[in-house]
């Protein structure tokens, strides 16, 4: 029973890497201040992070990153750390969906105070745009009240529901929370890596990044509700299911030993 569900893992990782490959090979912007390209890639995160538990996700977005790069159009920008931006958005959903929400929340909490106490960061920005200072962080921490919310509570039973219009919700929250996560880190690295010069670009980005990561929350729920509606009867269910029985059932399910 074990060698055949880590089979399953190790078949689906390697199959959802080839899928990021694809999304991470579609430039949706260009980056700011930097040579590069947003992609499409968060539009599949949600995915992967719904299928997979946190370190086969990892695993995916990091091959996934990696293959990616191999495109001149794509190379890698961030000394080879070009994967943790999605690799925390896909980390955020798998620990959300599957009911470990105080973990994503810290992991959420602990990037934030990164950002924070970065020395090339913005905190406040609208005073450069001739308005009141705005923080910089105010859609990212809209997120955040999202993710302690109740709208994150039991995904795992929303998700594998029969009907495509009962996915759009919580494929919606996931991706919102993971892909503003996945900008919080992008923007540590950004700042980490050009260092003194970031802080020109900060009242830029913060104009466009709400564009960019709505245009990303919704392909997210578009593509990943549609997928997830198909998988469901051989995919999803079999990720999810001792998730949602836990939910359901928790007594049950903490007396059953395992195979």
């Amino acid at each position: 029973m074990g060698y055949n569900t880590d089979t399953r893992k190790l078949t689906l990782t390697a199959t959802l890497a080839a899928v990021y490959v694809v999304f991470r090979a579609i430039p949706i912007d260009q980056l700011i201040g930097i040579n590069g390209t947003i992609t499409a890639a968060g539009m599949i995160a949600p995915v992967i992070g719904i299928l997979l538990e946190p370190a086969y996700g990892i695993v995916a977005v990091f091959t996934g990153t990696m293959v990616a790069s191999l495109f001149p159009w794509n190379p890698i920008k961030f000394a080879g750390l070009d994967f943790l931006p999605g690799a925390l958005n896909v980390t955020l959903v798998s620990l959300a969906v599957r009911g470990r929400r105080t973990e994503a929340t810290l992991m959420f909490l602990v990037t934030i105070a990164l950002f924070i106490i970065n020395p090339y960061t913005s905190i406040f920005v609208g005073s450069g745009l001739l308005s009141p200072p705005i923080p910089y962080l105010w859609m990212h921490l809209a997120a955040m009240i999202v993710l302690v919310s109740p709208l994150t509570k039991n995904l795992a039973t929303s998700i594998t529901s029969h009907h495509y219009s009962s996915l759009i919700r919580p494929v919606a929250v996931l991706a919102f929370t993971g892909t503003m996560l996945e900008h919080l880190t992008g923007g540590i690295l950004f700042a980490t890596v050009v260092g003194k010069g970031a802080l020109k670009f900060w009242s830029v980005i913060f104009v466009v990044y709400p564009i960019e990561r709505t245009i990303l929350v919704i392909g997210a729920t578009l593509i990943g509700a549609a997928l997830l509606s198909l998988l469901r009867p051989t995919v999803v269910e079999k990720s999810l299911g001792t998730v949602k029985l836990a939910a359901t059932s928790p007594i049950k399910y903490v007396s059953e030993p395992d195979d």
